[in-house]
């Protein structure tokens, strides 16, 4: 019995080692799960915000191009007005040009019909 007692309390030493060890590698590998598990739910969010902020940049850059456009529209337009201005100023231009012209031709004309009409008197 002296011989059992060392050898009982040597194996029930060693079986509670191994029992201790195993419980705190499960514990561990546990640990690591669960870090793993919250890491992973961080990167989700992570990614989300990423995602969110991706998309805000978008649509302030549509609106950004969408702004742009409407000035340049807006700037065509208005050199289209003065484009158009300036051919109907240079319309207006030619037509006084050309009623000159014709008021020069006409006096003209009837300076030569009263020269013929003074030449035929005479």
């Amino acid at each position: 019995m002296r011989v059992g007692v060392p050898i009982f309390l040597f194996l029930a030493a060693a079986g509670f080692h191994t029992a201790l060890t195993a419980s705190l590698e499960s514990a561990e590998k546990e640990d690591t799960f669960v870090g793993l598990e919250q890491l992973s739910d961080l990167q989700k969010r992570d990614q989300e915000e990423f995602e969110a902020a991706q998309m805000s940049e978008a649509v302030q850059d549509e609106n950004t191009e969408e702004e742009n456009d409407t000035q340049e529209e807006d700037m065509t337009d208005r050199d289209g007005n003065v484009e158009a201005d300036q051919h109907e100023s240079e319309s207006d231009e030619d037509v006084d040009g050309m009623r000159q012209t014709r008021e020069h031709l006409e006096a003209n004309v009837e300076e030569a019909d009263e020269t013929t009409n003074l030449a035929e008197v005479e």
